[in-house]
């Protein structure tokens, strides 16, 4: 990266050295400036573990430390030559004081994760992360293995609900085999004459012609029984990984903690997102809602359903009885959408502040100016995907 001294020093209004191997032999002008106090600002997020580390075990550093990518987001192409005023803009917006901290949501999984689909495709995905994660396969049909690793539901599915840490699965079961007391022995299967009894351990009730020779076969186990009216039963989960045709959740926004994987897709950015949620998380409560400016319902008579009908995550309910709306923030992704449709005022959004992030865009943008930039283009992207492709087509420039 050709970085120019004397236009990104004159865009930030400081004297500037510049380093090319500060994370390694030049270590020591680090170890030196995080011992004064002020913050400190590092342009390189791919040596941030090291820089981190070499912070830690420096003796007398009391400076905060930030981080901020001037390589792949600004200077790593072959236009790194004009590149300075969008250096010097990115490096002047990692200068700006953190935003003031706004109320959290607290998300906490135990790893017990609920794989839904066929059987022998569940215990597949199961097998990845069982060292890990605490596993319940509910089947939908197919073939399983002979040993049974994990504990197994199966019926009719009635609903799933709730986030992160806090799915609660209800579901009927209408089958006489029992799937948490078969041993998958085979015998039920050799024995029905009608071949009704596939591999997913489950009789096909349509073929059954009640000769009963798969109760004897299961005497042992006694995992058959024919009289069992069907019971239903809900269970707790803090993941789901979903291997059906149709999602459970079909808003644009699943919750969090909620995967689905189309059948033959690659699973395993799946699976390592599964293995890393075990824990207590945090996400900001993004918005700020005033019920009194609330156009929703006045009088027990329902006016502006503006926000519940934008909201791509479901999370926006009607409370006619109580003439408001309610926000769930569990399941409130932050897109802001609703802020942007509500004609009173009732829904604002909390984080980012419209303050601080007019502040951050003054910023870059004059920065950017000052270090003779012109015509600066302002891109919006969301703060996963949309980083991942900015970053994506930095490389390729």
């Amino acid at each position: 990266m050709p970085l120019q001294e004397k236009i990104l020093g004159t865009a930030l209004n400081e004297k500037l050295t510049l380093h090319s191997s500060l994370c390694r032999r030049e270590a020591g002008a680090f170890q030196q400036a995080i011992k004064g106090g002020e913050e400190v600002v590092v342009a390189c997020t791919q040596e941030k573990r090291l820089f981190a580390e070499v912070g830690a075990n420096t003796e007398g550093a009391t400076s905060p430390i930030k981080f901020v990518n001037i390589r792949e987001t600004g200077g790593w192409s072959r236009d790194a030559s004009k590149a300075m005023p969008k250096l010097a803009a990115l490096l002047a917006a990692a200068h700006l004081p953190d935003p003031e901290p706004v109320p959290t949501v607290t998300y906490k999984s135990a790893g017990r994760l609920l794989v839904i689909g066929e059987l022998e495709q569940a215990e597949r995905a199961a097998a990845f992360v069982g060292d890990v994660l605490d596993v319940t396969v509910f089947t939908q049909g197919g073939a399983g293995a002979q040993e049974r690793r994990y504990p197994v539901l199966s019926g009719r599915v009635d609903g799933l609900s709730g986030w992160l840490g806090a799915f609660e699965l209800k579901w009927t079961r209408d089958n006489p085999i029992d799937l948490d007391l078969c041993t998958r022995c085979n015998a039920c299967v050799a024995a029905c004459p009608e071949q009704a009894i596939g591999l997913d351990y489950q009789v096909d009730m349509n073929k059954c012609k009640s000769h009963r020779a798969c109760v004897k076969a299961c005497d042992v186990a006694g995992a058959i029984d024919f009289s069992r009216d069907a019971q239903a039963f809900s269970e707790k989960f803090d993941l789901v990984l979903d291997l059906r045709d149709a999602p459970a959740f079909r808003q644009h926004a699943p919750p969090q903690g909620y995967f689905h994987q189309a059948k033959g897709a690659d699973m395993l950015a799946t699976v390592l997102k599964l293995r890393e949620l075990v824990g207590e998380f945090e996400k900001p409560k993004f918005f700020v809602y005033k019920q009194k400016l609330c156009a929703h319902s006045r009088n027990e008579t329902v006016g502006c359903n503006a926000c519940i009908e934008v909201c791509s995550a479901e999370a926006i309910t009607s409370e006619k009885s109580r003439q408001q709306i309610k926000v769930n923030p569990n399941l409130c992704v932050g897109c802001g959408a609703c802020t942007t449709v509500c004609p009173t005022g009732a829904l604002t959004y909390a984080y980012p502040r419209a303050s601080e992030q007019g502040v951050k865009f003054k910023t870059l943008l004059s920065t950017y100016e000052k270090a003779g930039g012109k015509a600066p283009v302002l891109l919006l992207h969301s703060q996963e995907r949309g980083r991942e492709l900015v970053e994506e087509l930095g490389r390729a420039a």
